[in-house]
């Protein structure tokens, strides 16, 4: 009786063994990429500065007799009823880029890709373009980072342009755009999407905070 009772503890031991071996022979990523953890940003542009508004060159009819009579004659003459309508810049972009990996497991593995939705409204073309991006160091891992904008907000399956990507450094410089008249629907909201998709070797090492980053330039006009 004690003999059987021995060998299935032995058996229930090398399975136990074999499940937890099982567990961590591979990397386990959660991604968080919420208001919560990350904080939540707004930029927002009203207007172009204190009676002042944004056109380019000489509108007509806004220099002194606009509303003059013109091609006057003994027998008719044209009165010039011209409406000026000065519209301001609206910009508006909110939401957060931050993302926090918690990695469980070992060995070299890449996570599924993980995204971020910023909220955008505008009636001014608006171009965005990543900087200042680094990687993890060598042989530790790299983070491939995608660009794109949807319409409206939440997104529609309508993409505006195509995506951008590169991986840690090489995403610098990578620009898509917006143009309200052309891209927008009726509500000039659009989202603009940063992917990312973690890639890790061995060299990562347990019980240490890796930290990788850059900044998404807005550029309005």
């Amino acid at each position: 009786m004690n003999l059987n009772k021995l060998a299935i503890l032995a058996v229930l031991a090398t399975a136990t063994t074999a499940a937890m071996g099982q567990g961590i022979t591979t990397r386990i990523f959660t991604y968080d990429g919420t208001q919560t953890t990350n904080g939540f940003s707004t930029w927002q542009v009203m207007g172009d500065g204190v009676n002042s508004y944004l056109f380019s060159g000489t509108i007509a009819g806004t220099a002194p007799g606009q509303n003059a009579v013109a091609g006057s004659s003994l027998t008719n003459a044209q009165f010039l009823a011209q409406t000026l309508i000065n519209v301001s810049t609206y910009v508006y972009v909110s939401g957060n880029f931050g993302g926090v990996y918690n990695v469980q497991g070992v060995g070299s593995a890449t996570d599924i890709s993980q995204t971020n939705d910023i909220e955008v409204r505008t009636n001014r073309t608006l171009s965005f373009t990543a900087a200042g991006f680094f990687g993890l160091g060598p042989n530790i891992g790299t983070v491939a980072y995608g660009l794109s904008l949807y319409q409206d907000f939440p997104a529609t399956a309508v993409q505006i342009g195509p995506s951008v990507s590169g991986i840690d450094a090489g995403f610098n410089g990578s620009t898509i755009s917006v143009n309200p008249g052309a891209n927008l629907p009726a509500d000039g909201r659009a989202t603009l999407r940063l992917s990312r998709t973690l890639s890790l070797t061995q060299a990562a090492m347990g019980g240490k905070t890796y930290t990788v980053g850059g900044f998404i330039a807005i550029g309005v006009n």
